[in-house]
């Protein structure tokens, strides 16, 4: 079950409702002072209780649940005792008063609304102290339903049958609940795609679309069927009969408008939301991935030329890269023909095409690194030398959960993206300097790479060349 579900979006009005501010007086930021905020033991035992309380009740059907097959694991797991489990439940137990304002249909002024009831989740024995048993409320039963609902566009198409159905049964009390249900998950699934296409970082968002886009153009699918066959039936003649029938028992209802219009916006929704997957789609297989920039082959060069390769690696590369025969020693260049992949500069690019698509001008992950981290590396190198093992044990391997690493590998090849006015970064290596686990499972060996501002003598041990 998942909890912030219902937590998230109604802490910051407990919150407002809660708060001593007089209207008028100055504003502040409101301080997040909760003293449970680091341990949450108190709200795990809780929410596991209200979980037991429904499952037990869905087991043996009775009036009242015991505690007593809880007290044990939920004092094992947090270290707590009975009365603990008592205090919680407690809690729950008690209702709490809430004050809104609603408006007064008649005089259109508005009304102070006190009210406690539905606020506690779970109920004691009436007329008795026994604090051994105890069983949910009607709220707190919506509680754990509202904890195992979903808002997941796979489920979509299910939602969208219930239209149908509610046509077909002459439920139309419930259509236009329906269908602003529907609306709602359409918007909330174009609005993720409209996040994606201006924010192409995301990668972990990108590789779920990768892997259910034809599931979801196959809800897409379902649920414009379902919307348009509900259409269909509600304007058949026997329908329209029921519908009128069911007009007049219901002085309050609405017209057949009201449903029509109800559909029609679906639909409308459905078709936005196509045109945006279909955006989605032509970026995600047309878009090229730019990991640290150009390649600057000319220090490529400078460090082969001081560290050679090793000659089981080169004798690898002339096997691979070389003439057929050794006899040759000027290769011609069909030798190297079948190697050519001519079949890429045949095949036509698609270019994605945007239409009214926010932040065209997005930074790349290099200029992002840049801009978080570039003040900092330059403090850094104004007190003395860095080397990569000390910039990655600064934490500078990630932004916004984006693996910067290439970045920063890029920084120690090409310093000049710095951009440090008036003064020189110098190059050079500590041999055998770099061993580091990074996280993944991932390693890096071999030489360590150090910047310095050409004025200040380097500070770390080893034999450095420059480069």
């Amino acid at each position: 079950m998942d909890w912030l579900t219902i937590l998230a979006p109604v802490a910051r009005l407990v919150d407002l409702h809660d708060c001593d501010r007089t209207p008028g007086t100055v504003w502040n930021t409101p301080p997040e002072n909760r003293p449970g905020i680091e341990s949450g033991i108190w709200l795990s035992v809780a929410t596991e209780l209200l979980e037991y309380l429904y499952s037990r009740d869905l087991e043996v059907n009775e009036a009242w649940v015991p505690l007593s097959g809880i007290f044990s694991s939920l004092a094992t797991q947090h270290r707590i005792s009975e009365p603990d489990v008592i205090f919680v439940a407690s809690y729950l137990a008690t209702p709490s008063r809430l004050t809104t304002l609603t408006r007064n249909k008649d005089t259109d002024e508005l009304e102070r609304h006190t009210t406690k009831k539905d606020t506690a989740l779970i109920e004691w024995p009436r007329n008795t102290k026994a604090r051994d048993r105890c069983r949910l409320t009607a709220a707190g039963n919506r509680a754990i339903q509202f904890s195992q609902s979903t808002n997941n566009w796979l489920y979509a198409d299910n939602d969208a049958e219930k239209l149908l159905k509610a046509v077909e049964y002459g439920a139309f009390g419930d259509i236009p609940a329906l269908a602003e249900k529907t609306v709602a998950q359409i918007r909330q699934f174009s609005k993720a795609i409209t996040v994606l296409l201006e924010r192409r970082d995301l990668e972990g968002l990108l590789e779920g679309f990768r892997e259910h886009k034809d599931d979801y153009l196959a809800v897409l699918s379902g649920v414009q069927e379902s919307v348009q066959a509900a259409h269909e039936r509600f304007a058949l003649a026997e329908t329209i009969e029921r519908f009128e029938i069911w007009e007049a028992t219901h002085p309050n209802g609405f017209s057949a408008y009201t449903i029509i219009k109800a559909l029609g916006d679906v639909l409308q929704a459905i078709e936005r939301l196509s045109r945006r997957f279909q955006d989605l789609l032509s970026v995600l297989v047309s878009e090229k991935r730019n990991v640290i920039g150009s390649i600057p082959f000319d220090k490529v060069a400078v460090g082969l030329a001081f560290y050679p390769c090793a000659d089981e690696i080169v004798k690898h590369c002339i096997a691979q890269l070389g003439p057929i025969f050794s006899e040759i020693t000027m290769p011609s260049v069909v030798d190297f023909e079948g190697q050519l992949r001519r079949e890429l500069a045949d095949k036509p690019t698609m270019s994605p095409v945007f239409n009214n698509v926010a932040g065209e001008d997005i930074p790349s992950p290099l200029e992002r690194f840049l801009t978080a981290y570039r003040s900092e590396i330059a403090a850094t190198l104004n007190e003395g030398p860095l080397s990569l093992t000390d910039a990655v044990h600064r934490g500078w391997l990630e932004l916004d959960e984006l693996d910067t690493l290439p970045q920063l590998v890029g920084i120690y090849t090409t310093p000049e993206w710095l951009a440090i006015d008036s003064q020189t970064i110098e190059v050079s290596y500590v041999s055998g300097g770099l061993d580091m686990a990074l996280p993944g499972g991932h390693r890096l060996a071999g030489d360590d790479i150090l910047l310095r501002i050409g004025d200040i003598e380097p500070t770390l041990q080893g034999d450095t060349n420059g480069a």
